[in-house]
């Protein structure tokens, strides 16, 4: 696989949201491109979410969040069958709260 921005995307999604951000489009430019160019080419998409709070609660808006860049994805015309979810992962990222509020996508 190619490094690179049509590679791999992140979103950062607002506290206790799963609306898309506002910058998603472009956020998710380079892999949509990328995956229309290559039929061969799946995406992962991955949420994430921190230890704070309720356990069940933050998977729970962790998997909601994956399942909007999923879901628009493949309205997009992205086959549902070259689009995978990840189990919701727990993560401490860097240190910025943004990291746990992630979703990302990689193409493989």
């Amino acid at each position: 696989m190619q490094a690179g921005a049509d590679s791999k995307a992140t979103l950062y999604f607002e506290v206790g949201s799963a609306a898309l951000p506002a910058d998603f489009e472009t956020a998710l430019s380079g892999v949509y491109h990328r995956m229309q160019r290559d039929p061969a080419l799946k995406a992962r998409v991955s949420g994430f979410h921190d230890r704070s709070g309720d356990p069940a609660a933050n998977a729970e808006l962790a998997k909601q969040r994956a399942s909007v860049v999923h879901d628009w994805l493949i309205a997009q015309g992205i086959a549902a069958e070259r689009v995978s979810m990840d189990k919701p992962a727990e993560t401490t990222g860097d240190g910025n709260a943004n990291d746990a509020r992630r979703v990302e996508v990689l193409v493989e």
